[in-house]
C-alpha cells in the first residue's frame, strides 16, 4: 500500500493501539510519542466566558475513524517534542493519520477542537481528564434505583456541561423500577428551566424511540456512574453494537465498571455516540467560584440583579438570586446544592 494521508474521528483508546475507519479499510497504526495542535482555534463564545483549559497527559493510545466507513488501529510511537492536544488525544478528535507502505498507520496531528468535555481526575491528583472532544451533546445518564438516582449527581454534570458550552439532555434510566408519577415530578424542576428530559427503560422500551431520535445526526457522549445502564441504552438504540453490560454491587449499591475504555459508535441513523466509563468520582477541573453561578442557567437572569459584582450568593445582602430563591422563581433544592459545591470549591 502506497503511503497516504487522511483524517478521522478518534473511535477508541485501547492497550496503546488504535482502530482507525477509513476508505482504505481497517488498517493497524502507531501515534507519535507527542502529537501535533494543527492549530489555536477560535474559542467560542461560551469558552472565552467561562472556559479556561492547559495542557495534560497524552493519552496512550486511540481509534480513528474518518467519514467514510473503514476503520484503522493506531499504537503509539516515538517522535520529535511537539506541542501535544489539551489532555492527550481523546474519543472524538480529529486527526491526521499518514499510511505507510507496510500498511499500518501514524497519527500525526490533531485538528483544533470545538468543544471538549472534562473533569478533574478521581483521586486528590488536580489534572484535568478530557472525557470527549468535538460533541455537539452530552447525555446525563442516571438510573431510578440500583444504584439510586441523585439530583446533586444531575447538577454537577450539568454545570459542567454549560461551562463547556455543550448542550445536555437528562436520562433517567430503569424508570420501570419506579413510580412514573413521582419521576416526573423529581424531573419536572429540569424541565422546566429548558432541559429534554427522557425517561426510559431498556426493559420495557420506554424512551427508547425518542433517546434515538434525539442521538441521530449529533456527535453524542453518553456520561454518568457506573451500573445505570449506558451500554445498555446504546445498545437498545443501535441493536447491531454489541456492548459489555455490568450489574450493581449488593454490597456498595454502586455499578461496576463494565466500560472500562471509551468508546466512539457511528450509528446507522447518522451521527456518533460515546459510550464512556461509569465514574464514582465527577469533580469540577478549574471551574471559578465566580463562574459558578452562571453555571446554573436559571440563574443567570438573577444573578445580573445582585447589589455587589462580586457577590458569591451564599449570604450577601441584596442578592438577587437569594431574592429569586424566596420568590419561588429558583428551585431551592438546586440553590442549596450551588451553595454546597460553593463551600467545596474553597
Amino acid at each position: 500500500m502506497h503511503c497516504d494521508s487522511l483524517t478521522g474521528i478518534v473511535l477508541q483508546a485501547s492497550s496503546g493501539f488504535f482502530e482507525v475507519e477509513t476508505a482504505h479499510g481497517t488498517i493497524l497504526c502507531v501515534a507519535r510519542s507527542q502529537v501535533q495542535v494543527a492549530q489555536t482555534q477560535p474559542p467560542s463564545d461560551s469558552t472565552q466566558k467561562k472556559a479556561k483549559h492547559r495542557k495534560g497527559k497524552r493519552s496512550k493510545s486511540q481509534a480513528v475513524l474518518d467519514g467514510n466507513s473503514n476503520s484503522y488501529s493506531c499504537a503509539a510511537s516515538g517522535g520529535n517534542s511537539m506541542p501535544r492536544p489539551v489532555g492527550g488525544i481523546v474519543l472524538g478528535d480529529k486527526v491526521a493519520v499518514t499510511l505507510t507502505p507496510d500498511g499500518r498507520g501514524v497519527i500525526e496531528e490533531v485538528m483544533p477542537r470545538t468543544t471538549q468535555f472534562s473533569r478533574k481526575v478521581a483521586g486528590k491528583r488536580r489534572d484535568e481528564q478530557v472525557i470527549a472532544a468535538n460533541l455537539d451533546q452530552v447525555v446525563i445518564v442516571l438510573a431510578t434505583a440500583e444504584p439510586p438516582m441523585k439530583e446533586t449527581s444531575i447538577n454537577r454534570y450539568l454545570a459542567v456541561a454549560e461551562y463547556c458550552g455543550l448542550a445536555a439532555v437528562i436520562c433517567i434510566n430503569k424508570a420501570d423500577l419506579v413510580s412514573a408519577e413521582a419521576l416526573e415530578e423529581r424531573m419536572s424542576v429540569y424541565r422546566d428551566i429548558g432541559y429534554e428530559v427522557i425517561i426510559a427503560s431498556t426493559v420495557s422500551g420506554t424512551g427508547i424511540t425518542k433517546l434515538r431520535h434525539i442521538l441521530s445526526g449529533k456527535t453524542s457522549a453518553l456520561v454518568g456512574p457506573s451500573g445505570v445502564g449506558k451500554s445498555s441504552l446504546i445498545s437498545a438504540v443501535e441493536p447491531n453494537v454489541d456492548l459489555e453490560v455490568g450489574e450493581v454491587s449488593e454490597s456498595t449499591g454502586k455499578g461496576r465498571h463494565t466500560t472500562t475504555s471509551g468508546r466512539l459508535i457511528r450509528l446507522e441513523g447518522g451521527g456518533y455516540v460515546a459510550d464512556t466509563p461509569g465514574m464514582r468520582e465527577f469533580g469540577f477541573y478549574r471551574i471559578p467560584g465566580e463562574d459558578l453561578a452562571w453555571c446554573f442557567r436559571e440563574f443567570r437572569p438573577h444573578i445580573e440583579e445582585c447589589r455587589f459584582r462580586d457577590c458569591t450568593h451564599t449570604g450577601e445582602p441584596g442578592c438577587g438570586l437569594q431574592e429569586a430563591v424566596e420568590q419561588g422563581l429558583v428551585s431551592k433544592g438546586r440553590y442549596e446544592h450551588y451553595v454546597r459545591l460553593r463551600e467545596e470549591m474553597r
